[in-house]
């Protein structure tokens, strides 16, 4: 293995660190995203305080980002076990940003990115469900956790499968590592819940 790929890794989490939301939200609306009661530095945020086209440049810039830190591995011929592990740092880094004093939002946009840059075809599967049972339920974190869960499963199917797809597959058929990729990417999502619900001075639900 050509040990100069590792370099990657750390350069995928400074740039997951670049948080998008905070830089839209600092240039286009003039304020700190961090002072969002809820602790999320998020396109959520950015869409209720700044507006809908500062929202989408967030989720472009986030999806982006991921991307291009899986991307630059891959093009530094990095082995499939460091092109992981660059988009598990670049999720890292959004979630942590090392900028931000370890402060970032849930991630949800940046795991897209990296899941597109790896399993395309999945992603998108997984993506049109979680999408629709958000419109019909309008519970976004479970239909995301829902789009992890079908990633994995189709991923799961493709290794039976003598149809090899046109679309970007990192491992072709998916080893167990590629098949649990979107579970461990959205355990960090939960990770990152759990931590500002408990943080110190978050808000208490009272029923």
């Amino acid at each position: 293995m050509n040990y100069i790929c590792l370099l990657s890794i750390p350069l995928a989490y400074l740039i997951g660190s670049m948080s998008s939301a905070y830089i839209v939200a600092r240039f286009n609306g003039k304020i700190d995203i961090r002072d969002e009661p809820d602790g999320k530095i998020s396109a959520a945020a950015v869409y209720r305080r700044v507006g809908l086209l500062s929202f989408l440049m967030v989720v472009f810039m986030d999806i982006g980002k991921s991307a291009l830190a899986v991307l630059i591995a891959q093009w530094m011929q990095a082995p499939p076990e460091v092109v992981l592990a660059a988009g598990v740092a670049a999720v890292a880094g959004h979630q942590w940003s090392i900028f931000l004093h370890f402060q970032g939002g849930l991630g949800a946009t940046t795991i897209a990115g990296a899941l597109v840059a790896t399993v395309t075809i999945p992603t998108l599967i997984g993506a049109g469900v979680a999408a629709l049972m958000a419109w019909r339920t309008r519970r976004t974190s479970t239909s995301f956790g829902v789009g992890m869960v079908v990633i994995a499963v189709v991923l799961f199917g493709m290794q039976f499968s003598k149809i090899t797809p046109l679309p970007i597959c990192l491992v072709y058929p998916p080893t167990p590592l590629l098949i649990a990729y979107p579970i461990l990417l959205g355990l960090m999502m939960v990770c990152k819940a759990l931590q500002i619900k408990f943080r110190p001075g978050a808000p208490i639900k009272v029923k």
